[in-house]
C-alpha cells in the first residue's frame, strides 16, 4: 500500500483536533496528555509549559521517543487513526510556526494569544514520526492499514504549509 486509505494531511490539518501524546516519566511510569499540535514539515509540533517538570520536555531534551495518537471516533461513519512513535527534540522559538499551531484552536489571533504562545514559560518541541500506522474503519469495516518504519520527511506525514492560513 502506497499510502493511507484516507487523506492524512487533510485529517491532521482539521481544526480543533487534538493529539494524545505519551512518554515515560522520571520513574519510568507512563505519562499521557492531550495537546494542541501542528503537523508540518514531517514533524508534530507542540508548545508545552516549562514552569513545572514535564515528562514531555524531558523526553525532548534527551531525544527520547514519544508516541502520538490523532484520532476520531464517531461510528459508524468516521473512525480514523494515526498512531506514530519517534524521537522528540527541543526546537528554537519560531513565532510563525507557533501562530499557525495556535490558529488551529483559537478563533482569532490576538495580542493575548501571542503573549501566551510566545511566553518564555513555554517551550516549542517536536517529534519526528519514525514508525507508525494510519487506518480508517468506514462503516466500521476494516480498511487497509498503512504502516511505516522509517522517517517520512515527505509524503503523507508532511502536510503542505499554507502560508496564507490565518
Amino acid at each position: 500500500m502506497d499510502g493511507p486509505s484516507f487523506d492524512l494531511p487533510a485529517f491532521l490539518a482539521e481544526r480543533l483536533r487534538p493529539a494524545s501524546v505519551a512518554t515515560t516519566g522520571r520513574a519510568g511510569g507512563p505519562a499521557l496528555a492531550t495537546m494542541w499540535f501542528l503537523a508540518e514539515d514531517g514533524r508534530f509540533w507542540f508548545n508545552t509549559p516549562n514552569d513545572q517538570p514535564s515528562p514531555f520536555l524531558a523526553a525532548a531534551r534527551a531525544g527520547r521517543e514519544v508516541a502520538v495518537l490523532v484520532s476520531t471516533f464517531d461510528p459508524p461513519d468516521d473512525v480514523r487513526q494515526l498512531r506514530a512513535t519517534g524521537p522528540a527534540r527541543i526546537e528554537p522559538t519560531d513565532h510563525d510556526r507557533l501562530r499557525r499551531l495556535y490558529l488551529r484552536y483559537v478563533p482569532q489571533w490576538t495580542d493575548e494569544w501571542a503573549a501566551h504562545a510566545f511566553s518564555p514559560k513555554f517551550t516549542l518541541w517536536s517529534m519526528s514520526p519514525a514508525r507508525g500506522m494510519a487506518v480508517a474503519f468506514p462503516e466500521l469495516a476494516d480498511s487497509p492499514t498503512f504502516r511505516w518504519s522509517e522517517p517520512l520527511v515527505t509524503g503523507p506525514l508532511a502536510p503542505r504549509r499554507d502560508s496564507s492560513a490565518g
